[in-house]
């Protein structure tokens, strides 16, 4: 901790920016002029300065008596991060990048506390004692690290998106210059993503083993095509979705990558036509089963600090395909769903533009099955296969994402869930720039006021809001 006079500044305290130049001289010459307004705030012993650093300075630089005001003993740690939380959000104007930001370093701290207050219940409990031999024991508090507990409440706290704490979590691992820029406001989130994401696709991608160490397998497109693959030296395991705009699941799986709907915004033909990731797709986005990647389900284990988070009981299957496409041969699908059905552990979470094929397969008990609309077109088809899909838990979902025109739904009650979002800036191959492009407002309140009527759960992916500090978009789940 740091001091200001006789006084340890609380650690949380110093993530907000100290008040410097005109904005630090108004406050010095308002407190020479009237005295302090609002107190300083101790901790209970007054031992921290807790909240209060520019006023506290400001009375010393204008050689006036503080005031203080001594917090109650009941007050905890997480009760005092919330305070500070509190006073400084009502007084600095946060765009959703910098709430993001905020959003990590309250996480740290929340978890600490939250630990800590855990470890002192168990000291006070009979029989409990800490071991003090300098190697970490059951009696030594653990270490701060983010969970499900602390992760929810700092995005509930600060006002962060999920996406945007995830978009924040990504820079923070791999360019954490432009989380200062996103924190100083000096970039927004989305601008730092997108710097982050063409550095990373700018980057050599791995070396290319030596081909009498590696062992190849035989893959095959959907036509056939049999095309040379490095066997995987480990097994087969879920992807960690962290940072790839898949906010509704901690997992994706790509047992088939590639897809033939032409989509000029495509995300996924970005990525698996860009140089980076060449090896990773041997034939760009053309359709090919990866069947090595099948046991992934039956190997994939849940971090133990994951287990009660729902999100890590998701996966997101094909996300760099669509399982389900006209082209995708019966065989492929098939080997897929042995697979979900034998790990029925899982909630899969199903994307299609094709919903028709969902109504002759069997499904995972508590999958997720959902379609695509992004044009008026696909309406009809959506509403005809939902109609005939049935099985037991499980939950039928609309992607409007991207929403590209404006869409006339005869019945949304078939669905349990909404997704509407808008179109993110892409860039395809032969370096072919598509730009975003959000709808128009009536567009989106059409949608939402249908979906409300017809009961179904709603999420607006943040792509929608460009705002400071923006509006807070319903962020629900199905039940």
């Amino acid at each position: 901790m740091t001091r200001l006079g006789p006084y340890e500044v609380h650690p949380f305290a110093e993530v907000f920016p100290l008040l410097e130049g005109e904005e630090f001289d108004d406050l010095v010459s308002s407190v020479k002029s009237s005295g302090l307004r609002t107190p300083i705030i101790l901790s209970h012993d007054q031992a921290v300065l807790v909240e209060g650093r520019n006023r506290y300075r400001a009375c010393d630089e204008a050689s006036v008596d503080p005031v203080f005001e001594i917090l109650p003993a009941h007050y905890t740690e997480q009760m005092i991060l919330d305070l500070i939380l509190d006073a400084n959000l009502r007084r600095r104007h946060l765009n959703p990048g910098q709430r993001a930001v905020l959003a990590l370093s309250y996480e740290d701290h929340y978890a600490q506390a939250v630990r800590s207050a855990e470890f002192a219940r168990k000291l006070a409990t009979p029989g409990n004692q800490p071991v003090a031999d300098g190697n970490a024991t059951e009696g030594d508090p653990p270490q701060s690290h983010r969970g499900p507990q602390s992760r929810d409440h700092a995005a509930r706290a600060t006002g962060a998106s999920g996406y945007g704490v995830q978009q924040a979590k990504a820079l923070e691992r791999d360019a954490p210059d432009l989380l200062a820029r996103v924190r100083s406001g000096e970039l927004t989130l989305d601008a730092a993503t997108k710097i982050r994401k063409e550095r990373i696709r700018q980057q050599p991608g791995p070396p290319k083993p030596e081909p009498s160490s590696q062992v190849m397998l035989t893959l095959r497109t959907h036509t056939g095509e049999e095309v040379a693959y490095p066997k995987p030296k480990s097994k087969a395991t879920f992807n960690e979705t962290t940072g790839d705009g898949i906010s509704w699941a901690a997992w994706s799986w790509n047992p088939v990558t590639g897809c033939l709907h032409g989509c000029e915004y495509c995300y996924a033909r970005e990525g698996a036509t860009s140089e980076r990731f060449k090896a990773a797709f041997p034939v760009g986005f053309t359709p090919l089963f990866h069947s090595e990647r099948l046991e992934a389900p039956a190997n994939t284990v849940i971090p133990s600090a994951y287990r009660d988070d729902p999100a890590y009981q998701r996966v997101f299957v094909c996300s760099y395909a669509d399982l389900y496409g006209q082209w995708v041969p019966e065989d492929w699908i098939a080997q897929v769903h042995e697979a979900m059905l034998a790990s029925p552990q899982w909630q899969y979470i199903l994307l299609t533009k094709f919903p028709a094929r969902y109504t002759r397969l069997q499904m995972p008990a508590g999958a997720w099955v959902g379609t695509s609309v992004d044009e008026q077109k696909r309406v009809h088809i959506a509403e005809n296969a939902f109609r005939k899909i049935e099985g037991d838990g499980i939950r039928r979902w609309l992607s409007l994402e991207p929403l590209r025109e404006p869409l006339e739904f005869s019945d949304l009650s078939m669905f349990d869930w909404v997704v509407i979002g808008g179109q993110t800036e892409t860039i395809q191959p032969g370096g072919r720039l598509v730009r975003a492009r959000a709808p128009e407002f009536d567009w989106v309140v059409r949608v939402y006021n249908q979906a409300r009527a017809a009961g179904c759960r709603i999420h607006i992916k943040p792509n929608l809001g460009n705002g400071k500090p923006g509006m807070i978009f319903p962020d629900e789940y199905p039940v």
